[in-house]
């Protein structure tokens, strides 16, 4: 079986695996928890352009420059913790959007505010401010046309940073 074989048939078995533990599964957590595994699937699903960032509007610039002024022998550590915080900040918008946790949206906004408009993430930052206007006017339909694309360029930016090497080519 081919690699790209193999992971279809395993995503499939993963969706399957899904709806079969989705009866037994009552609380708001943990369909809240299914809901992520299934997004996680859906995202694991799309094909992968190579040489794009799947971003709508992105100032490279500003990472490079953010690394620049960092010097290269913290530039290692600054793209780790890019990814730490970016990776959580995920989890956290699709944990709140899925249990409509309120609070937790309004948090991550503001976290996703700052870190996509210090790396150029221009259109994700710009997504990320409507997400704290929506978050505390508590509007679900608003929130459920914004989620599907902010999650996307968030998926992107992390798969941008965890490729971004420093200057001189170290590796993390």
């Amino acid at each position: 079986m081919t690699l790209a074989g193999g992971k279809t048939q395993a995503l499939a078995n993963l969706r399957q695996a899904v709806e079969g533990l989705r009866p037994y599964l009552s609380s708001t957590d943990e369909q809240a928890a299914l809901l992520l595994i299934e997004e996680t699937a859906a995202r694991l699903a799309e094909p992968q352009a190579v040489g794009v960032t799947g971003l709508m509007d992105f100032d490279p610039t500003r990472l490079s420059h953010l690394m620049e002024i960092t010097g290269p022998e913290l530039a290692v550590e600054l793209l780790a913790r890019l990814t730490e915080d970016l990776t959580a900040t995920e989890t956290s918008l699709l944990s709140g959007a899925g249990g409509r946790n309120w609070k937790a949206l309004r948090e991550g906004s503001h976290v996703l505010i700052s870190l996509s408009g210090s790396v150029g993430a221009i259109s994700l930052q710009t997504m990320a401010e409507n997400l704290n206007a929506i978050a505390h006017s508590q509007d679900q339909d608003a929130l459920d046309r914004l989620m599907p694309p902010l999650a996307s360029e968030l998926a992107s930016l992390i798969r941008l940073i965890r490729g971004t090497r420093p200057a001189g080519g170290a590796t993390r």
